[in-house]
This record gives C-alpha cells, structure tokens and sequence, in this order.
C-alpha cells in the first residue's frame, strides 16, 4: 500500500470512527461521558487513574491503596496494569503533561478522555482489518467496508462504555489472523509470535478466548484452504505449536501473575443451567450484544458465493459464530465453563466483516436474481425474528431506526453489483452510513437511556456522591496533619466502594473482579464480617466492629452529619466540614506488631468470633505452629440464657416462615452482663426458595442485604455475624418468604482487651517507612517477643529480610504479613515482587532471543522454499 493510500486509509477510519461517535461526542461537549454509572464509573475509571499514578512514579507492582494492599500488577492485570493500549495511553498523556499542555489527570480527565481514546482505539482497528482483509487479496474499499463494519459494531459501544479494556480485544484479533495466515501461506511465523506475546501480554481473560478462536480458525481454515499451495498441516503445527510457545514465553512476564492473582480471588461455582441453545435474543432487530447489519444478512442469503473459497471460509465462521451467540453453553465455555456471558461476539463481527468484505470483492458474480432470493429471504428473517420475539414492539427512535435503516441498506445492496465504479461505490458509502446512525441511535437508547449512562455527568463526578471537593479537603486536611500509616474508613455518600483510589487515601475498601482470597476469606469465614452489601466482587469496612478498626490502623471515619451516628467503641469526634464529621480511633495499635503469645489458626475454629477478635489483639495468630495454648478467656453464649419469640411469622426448628411484609425474630434477654458495650449476635440465614431473591436484612438498626441466589455476585456464605449497640432485645428481620435460620449464637463485647492492648500499644519505639512495594520497619525488640505481623494483606510475592538475612513470610492473623524476629535490634524488609518474577525476566528475555534468532533464520531460507500463492476466487 504506497503512503497517499495510506494516508487516504488513515483519514477515512477516523472519519468512520468519529461519525459513529458522534453521539458520544455530542454528550460530551454537554457535561455526560461515555462510562457506565456502576463498572465504568467505579472501576474504569479509579484503576486509570491508581496505575497512571503508580506507574509514573516508577512504582509497578503494589499500592496499599488498593483495599488494604494488593499487588495491582497482577490483580489489575484483568483491567489495565498490562494493557497495551493504556501503557501507550500513560506514556502520551504522561508526555502532554510534563510539557504541561494539560494539568494532573485525574477521574474526571479520565471520564472526558474515554470518547477520544475510543475514537483513536476505533480508527487502530479499522485500519489494522483492512490491511489484513489486503492480505487476502481484497482490494482496499471492500476490505474498508467490513473492516468498518467489525470496529463500528454495538459490541465494540457496548464493550467501552461499561468495560472499556474489553474493546481493547478488538486491535488483536486481526494481528492474530494475519499471524495464522503468514504461517499458511509464507511459513513465516513471526507475526505469529508478536500476535500471542501481545495477546497472552495484555489480557489472559481475552487471551483465552482469542486462542478458542485461533483453535477454531485453523480447523476450518484447514477445511477450506485458500490457496492452491499451502504449508503442510504436520508442518503447520509444528510451527503454531513452537512460535506459540515462544509467544507465550515473551508474553508470560505479564499473564503469570495475573493468572495467578485470578486462581487466588475467590469466586463460588456456577452451578445454574447451562442450555445449549436459547433464541431469545433478537439479533436483527433488538440485541444489546449482536445486533447484525442488515448488509450481513443479505449477503448469507447470496447463495452463489458459497462456491468461492474466501466468501464460504468467512461465512462458514460466521454462521459459527450465530450459533455459539444463541448458546449459553458456549457462552460459558468462552467464559472458562462459568456463567454464560456475552463477550466473545467481537470475534463474530470480525468474520461477518470478512465475509461482507469478500462478497463485495466478487460482486460481479453476482446475478440480479440473487438478488432478489436475498432479499426476500432476508425480508422474511426479519419479519420471523419480529413476530417470534414477544417482547419486540416499535417503542423508541432506534426500533423506528431499525426499519428504516433495514430498507436504505436493501436498497444500497441492490446497487453493489453495479459494474460502474460510482454506483458501487455509493451504495458501500450508504450501507457505513446507516450503520454509523444504527450506532447512534444504539448508544442514545440501549446505552444512554437503557443503561442509564446520562448519570455520568459532570456534575456528579464533582458531587457528594463521587468526588466533591469539600470531601477532598476534610481528607487533604488530615493527611495534613497525621504524618503516620492510617487507613480512613469512608465510602462516599452512595457506597462507591472506589472512592479511596478515587480521592487518593488509605481505605478500608476495594471493588473489583478479582481479589485477594485471603483477605475475602477473612470477611467471609475467619471473623465474619459483614460488608453491609453482599457481593464477590468486594469488601468494605469491618461491620463496625472497634477491634477491627484497631488492628488495621483504621484510625479515621468519614461520615455525613447525622444525629444518632452509630460509631465504634473508641472513637471521638476530631474534626468536620460543612457536611462531613470525621471521628478518630483512640485506640489505633502500632503498625508493627509483636507477640509471642502465638494462637494456632486451627485451635481458633470452635471460638467464637469475638474470642477471634481477642486472640489477635492478646498475640497473633498463625497457621500449623505448635503452642503451649496461651489464655483466652472463653466468653458464655449468651442464647443460654435468651428468649426468641417470632415476629411476623413462624419459628420453629430453625426454620422461619414470615408472612407478614416483614418479620423475624426478638431475642429477649432477661439480663445483659454490666460491662457490655456491645453485643455480637452470629447465625445462619438462608432463602429457602429456590430462585431466592435479593433481600434485606434488618438486626436491630444495623442495614444490610443478600444476594439473591441467581446472581453471579453472591458469595455462597451464608454464616453471618453483626456487632449492634447492647440492648436487651435483638430484632431479626426480613422480608416475606420462607428461611433457614439457626446456629444462633450472641456474645457480648466489654473492649476490656482492646483497652489494654492501647495502653501497652507494644512498648518499643518503631520507625516505619512504606514506598510502594517496600516496607521497611525498624524496632528493638527488648522484650525477645517471637513474632511480628503489620496488617498488609499476606499475597504470593512478599518476601522479607530481617537484619539481611532472608526469613520465611508468615500468614497471620488469617490474612496479613508476619515473620519471626530476632532478639534487639531489628531490621525488617518487606519486599513485593510479581510472583516468579526472576524467573519470567528469564523466560521473557531468552524466548524473545529464540524468536529473533528462528526470524532471522527463516528469512535465510531460499525464496523458492517460500509457499506462494495467490488467493482462488472461483
């Protein structure tokens, strides 16, 4: 392709892709982005904005800003920590603001940018598909053509509205197939290995489903060659198998940690049904996720093209790729075999555009009865997929638009045969067009409107509910003035659980896809905590509880002035604005700590949560040590002596029927121990229905919720504890419905131990120096104590030295950092690295020498050796 082409090709995407924005564009000059109000608002853009922080400070694997700590490199690995996109993205907008042509970015320039990376992102992939599509030996407008129609599709809005790394898949799947095609034809594999270093780089989420597709296409590649000469298969797969190799090698320095980050979240098995086929969803007319163009109907309806190679292989795979749409079986298996989701269709309208391309390359075999079949045939798909659907009905502008759009396109299609240039060439400019509207009228109504994306305006980027600024001041004032390691518990005003990486603080919480299972583990079943909102895909704060709060150097809450707060045990007022109040922990405990009173972890599963609480603020805890089984006062369950009535309802044999609008049960005690502050109240709750709803969950003013059993959110724990204020009487409620409700147990809390861990507050002076993925504490240990622990959350990829001398990480307290300690001084250094990192600097370094050096060997290769050919186009 010479450079005036080149240039011709360079202008035409970016008008393609501007156009089909322009709706976007639209909204953004009027104050509303092109975010999702839940993911994109409150993971999109937070993660930009921490890894943009991180990396332009040189730091690249860990921030303690991200939930209690996590290695971001590897956990964020699903997100944009690895995406190739968003480096380049970091490195241009890193460079525009050194030279100071914009200012700190920070979520709102993330939000604003979102429109103008998509637009660059969209142009990349039409441009990198039409050149592929060249490779094919389609000429340059019909290769356009479907390379428009695959980046200007609704999957591609849909993707970077709500998740926008998804769309980052886009710019692979054709340097993945003109890697496959190059080992075919050429028996060159160096694209090859570029396409699966860059693919296992980026993503391993994506990289899995693409190597699906990649697996897919060469069998049916091999099915219907396209050459009159191609590379042997026995020689095929010795190349696909070496360069993927070498590709995975070169890519592995980034998809081992996430890999592993992901085998380390927790998610509970998917255990609904999976149907191998489900039409519901209306794909000519109405779908969110593959809604065709109609010029892709027609041309599966111009049977006489099927007899030409390149037009049957695209449409075979398309064909393919519609029944795999209607399977929730396949949509589980591109989703590693758990819930069916809708995120491999990209690689549908990648084939589609292929074949659009190919059939517009052979329009001159194509007869006006061809036509005509098509057409009617495509009339009556439409009119079945209409009548079929129960829930169609012309409602909104884009249905409307649909119609309309349909009939302009049949009416260009019949004009595509057209021998003259300037007809043909009309109609294709109609048929990108209509399509550009079609994305239009898609991100007014599904997206907008339907997906209620006219909330991420703004005015709520800059409101209480997200980022106001006299939120940012009150936590600006005590960073101020409180030079320590502390954690602020405060989550903004409607529970954006982001809000600490938003407004840049230590927090208490986190919400994402992919989590630390050991700190998971430690809200779910170690102590029980609830999050006020039950979900996988979080945690937050520690369910008010004042000992919690004290061991995780939760020292500050953030909370809008109510009368009546419910605070934890310890915590006085300290400082407010117009709005806000913070409180402050007296009892914050050092950062490190020592003991050794050392608890084994499987000694502790009898003991009740509160006994829990105790044995970490008395010593530590820690797995598979043997101990003389230091004093833990076991504290009276208080049911013994309890009274439980139900309300609204039935209870009997734990099992509790309200039929009520709301009931539940009273715990009634008679007496409450003199020193209670607090009571704890532990039970099982579970719906008994089978597709259990979300519901609420009352224990006296204390607000929580469930999830219900449908949702791929629900953490499948059903074992719960509450802290409430003491009081003589606790209420249980729920709404109407049937439940399990047993293994009640109550213990009341007098925070004697937590006062004099305070006043003890472990006696020796410790300096503290936390940057990035160092740790460094320095302390006299007089007291000879065994242990120490700091509450950074235990993850593969921590390894410690203490006066230089390598010791062995330790999990304690269930989910955080410990080592054991040497007598006097200590010096102790907490370092995070990827996990293998050492290892995979190897394999990244000597995979990309045998890639240079087997490229650079083929290229030695006589060229009669070379397999050459040019495309059959019977």
């Amino acid at each position: 392709m010479n450079k005036r082409k080149l240039l011709s090709l360079l202008f035409f995407s970016l008008v393609i892709a501007t156009l089909s924005h322009l709706f976007f564009l639209q909204q953004w000059m009027e104050g509303s982005y092109m975010a999702g109000p839940n993911d994109g608002l409150n993971q999109m853009l937070p993660f930009k904005q921490l890894i943009y922080e991180n990396y332009t400070s040189g730091n690249f694997f860990y921030s303690l800003e991200f939930g209690f700590g996590g290695g971001f490199f590897g956990q964020l690995g699903y997100y944009f920590s690895t995406n190739l996109f968003f480096i380049l993205t970091i490195i241009v907008v890193y460079l525009l603001e050194v030279l100071h042509i914009i200012d700190s970015p920070d979520v709102l320039f993330w939000a604003q940018a979102t429109i103008f990376t998509s637009i660059i992102r969209m142009s990349l992939v039409i441009i990198a598909t039409t050149m592929v599509f060249r490779y094919f030996s389609i000429r340059t407008i019909p290769a356009f053509i479907g390379a428009s129609l695959y980046g200007a599709s609704v999957i591609y809005f849909r993707h970077v509205t709500y998740w926008e790394f998804f769309a980052d898949a886009f710019l692979f799947v054709p340097l993945l197939v003109f890697g496959i095609e190059k080992i075919i034809r050429e028996q060159k594999p160096g694209w090859f290995i570029i396409a699966i270093a860059a693919i296992i780089f980026n993503n391993f989420y994506f990289a899995f489903i693409n190597l699906l597709f990649v697996g897919i296409y060469i069998l049916i590649r091999w099915f219907i060659p396209l050459q009159k000469k191609e590379t042997s298969k026995l020689q095929q797969i010795k190349q696909f198998g070496i360069s993927g190799l070498l590709g995975f090698g070169i890519g592995s320095i980034a998809f081992v940690p996430t890999i592993y980050a992901y085998f380390q979240n927790y998610r509970p098995a998917f255990n609904q049904e999976r149907p191998p086929i489900d039409f519901s969803d209306n794909m000519l007319l109405d779908s969110r996720t593959f809604l065709l163009s109609t010029v892709v109907v027609l041309f599966l309806f111009i049977f006489s093209l099927y007899k030409h190679h390149l037009f049957r292989f695209f449409a075979a795979l398309t064909l393919l790729f519609i029944l795999f749409h209607f399977s929730p079986f396949m949509g589980s298996v591109f989703n590693g075999f758990s819930a069916p989701r809708h995120r491999f269709e990209y690689l549908g309208f990648f084939v589609a555009g292929g074949m659009v391309a190919a059939g517009i390359q052979l329009k001159d075999y194509i007869k006006r009865r061809h036509i005509l079949i098509s057409i009617l045939l495509a009339v009556l798909a439409y009119g079945a997929f209409a009548l079929l659907d129960q829930t169609y009905a012309i409602r909104t502008i884009f249905d409307q638009y649909m119609l309309v759009q349909t009939i302009i396109v049949i009416g260009a299609f019949v004009f595509i045969s057209a021998y003259k240039r300037k007809i043909w060439l009309s109609a294709c400019v109609i048929v990108l067009l209509a399509n550009a509207g079609m994305m239009n009228t898609y991100q007014f109504d599904k997206l907008y409107k339907g997906g209620e994306v006219e909330k991420t305006t703004k005015e709520y980027i800059l409101s209480g509910g997200y980022h106001s600024s006299e939120q940012q001041k009150l936590i600006n004032r005590i960073q101020q003035q409180d030079k320590s390691f502390f954690r602020i518990d405060w989550k903004g005003t409607d529970d954006r659980n982001n809000v600490p990486i938003i407004q840049d603080f230590n927090g208490t919480s986190v919400y994402s896809s992919i989590l630390n299972r050991n700190v998971l583990f430690w809200y779910y079943e170690k102590l029980e905590i609830d999050m006020k909102q039950e979900s996988i895909s979080r945690y937050s704060g520690f369910g008010n509880r004042a000992n919690l709060y004290s061991l995780l150097r939760g020292k500050y809450i953030i909370t809008q002035k109510e009368p009546d707060r419910n605070i934890p045990y310890g915590f006085k007022p300290y400082m407010e604005s117009e709005n806000y109040q913070v409180y402050r922990n007296t009892n914050t405990l050092p950062f490190a700590r020592t003991s050794s009173q050392i608890y084994n972890e499987e000694s502790m599963e009898d003991r009740s949560m509160v006994e829990r609480e105790h044995a970490m603020l008395k010593g530590i805890i820690l797995p598979n040590v043997q101990t003389d089984h230091p004093t833990l006062t076991a504290l009276p369950n208080l049911m013994d002596q309890a009274e439980v009535e139900a309300v609204g309802g039935t209870y009997e044999n734990g099992q509790l029927h309200i039929t009520s609008e709301t009931g539940g049960i009273n715990i009634n005690l008679s007496s409450l121990p003199k020193e209670a502050n607090d009571l704890y109240v532990s039970f099982h709750l579970k719906n008994n229905v089978k597709e259990a709803p979300w519901f609420p969950l009352h224990v006296n003013d204390f607000r929580t919720s469930r999830k219900s059993r449908e949702s791929f959110y629900r953490t499948g724990k059903n074992d719960i504890t509450i802290r409430v204020p003491k009081n003589q009487q606790m209420a249980i409620r729920v709404p109407e419905g049937s439940y399990t409700l047993n293994d009640l147990e109550l213990y009341h809390q007098d925070y004697s131990v937590l006062d004099q861990a305070a006043q003890q507050r472990n006696g020796q002076p410790q300096k503290v120096s936390v940057n990035g993925n160092d740790i460094t504490i320095q302390l006299n240990n007089e007291q000879n104590d065994q242990f120490l622990t700091i509450p950074v959350p235990y993850e593969k990829g921590w390894h410690v030295k203490v006066n230089g001398e390598t010791k062995d990480i330790r999990r304690a307290n269930y989910a955080f950092l410990g080592v054991e300690l040497e007598k006097g001084e200590n010096t102790i250094s907490f370092t995070y690295y990827p996990p293998y990192f050492k290892f995979l600097v190897i394999t990244f370094l000597l995979s990309l020498f045998l890639s240079i050096g087997w490229m650079i060997q083929k290229r030695k290769r006589p060229v009669s050796d070379v397999l050459t050919g040019r495309l059959r186009m019977r």
